[in-house]
């Protein structure tokens, strides 16, 4: 009863969090919006464009950037003060965590299972929300920033028409060029979310063209090899373990400085199993806190445990430190159909 009192509250205070944490990445997007909008202003404020220009337009960029100016003191506060809060709200979560922690201890072993259950549907919220956040960030940084410099592009295009023809058509070459990248950068965000190729090409060579395309970009040497006869699997399931791969493989090169990575595809008559191996730095499987690592490296390793859960399958992760990580998945297989 104290448990679920407990684990309700946390999640109500979690909730919280979570709109704060929406509040702060919003202004954060506003005071990038304001930096981007007043660095363009003062590009367009030009001694030498002011000759050939009528002479309200600089005195107009002038009062409109001092506006802008005004208004990102005004951001600036209320990111502090929802900060103010974020970090009260987590000490809450912390201090209400430990007080969880002392109850499970003493409860019975359903009423832990319950409690157990209850806070990895939590994590998994989050999970989702942190999901969606990086996805925003992404949308944000790439797509809606240049979409927001080719708005500008184009009301000084619009103002330079008729008095400077030539420097208006660079700019429009400029947006031609600022168009090609939104298009491949919206191109890749959605081969993030889902690969075509997986639908086409089936899970074998999307993991390979996957993982050529990591070794091209960080130079590591990744070898990958399928044992086994290859049949059909649950596209949902395929797509998990593409993304498990993908997330220790991303691990291996960042956080374990892995020059040389064997990834295996296992076909077996009830289960597919992969097979990541890394020759980096390693780490102490037994004492590894993914809540106190500071350079998120645990998250990854939480991510690909959730994944695996979901799809009822077993993880093993074997390391020592300077002798690499070995990282085992197994997941059951139902109603294949063969190739």
């Amino acid at each position: 009863m104290v448990c679920a009192y407990l684990e309700k509250l946390q999640e109500e205070y979690l909730e919280e969090k979570i709109q704060i944490d929406k509040t702060i990445a919003n202004l954060e997007i506003q005071l990038k919006e304001n930096i981007e909008f007043i660095k363009f202003l003062d590009e367009s404020t030009d001694v030498c464009y002011e000759s050939f220009s009528p002479r309200n337009v600089n005195a107009k960029n002038k009062a409109q950037i001092q506006e802008l100016k005004e208004k990102q003191k005004d951001i600036i506060h209320q990111m502090d003060q929802e900060k103010s809060i974020q970090t009260e709200m987590i000490q809450k979560i912390d201090e209400l965590s430990s007080v969880i922690k002392v109850a499970k201890s003493t409860s019975e072993k359903n009423v832990k299972i319950e409690l157990d259950s209850d806070i990895y549907r939590l994590t998994l919220l989050e999970t989702q929300e942190n999901e969606r956040q990086r996805i925003s960030r992404e949308l944000h940084d790439s797509t809606v920033q240049n979409l927001t410099s080719m708005i500008h592009k184009i009301e000084l295009c619009s103002k330079l028409i008729d008095m400077d023809p030539i420097r208006c058509k660079l700019e429009l070459t400029m947006m031609s060029r600022t168009l090609r990248d939104i298009i491949n950068d919206t191109r890749q965000m959605i081969y993030n979310l889902r690969p075509m190729s997986f639908d086409d090409i089936g899970l074998e060579i999307t993991i390979e063209r996957a993982l050529d395309k990591l070794k091209n970009e960080k130079a590591c040497n990744i070898n990958f090899t399928i044992e086994g006869e290859p049949y059909q699997i649950n596209p949902v399931i395929g797509i998990t373990l593409l993304r498990i791969i993908q997330e220790a493989c991303n691990n291996a090169i960042k956080y374990a400085n892995s020059s040389a990575i064997a990834v295996k595809l296992i076909y077996e008559i009830n289960e597919v199993s992969i097979s990541i191996e890394d020759d980096g730095v390693g780490f102490d499987v037994e004492n590894l806190d993914v809540s106190n690592r500071k350079d998120n490296s645990g998250f990854g390793l939480s991510m690909m445990k959730e994944r695996v859960y979901l799809l009822s399958g077993e993880i093993a992760i074997h390391s020592k430190k300077n002798e690499g990580t070995k990282i085992l998945v197994r997941v059951p297989i139902n109603n294949k159909e063969e190739r």
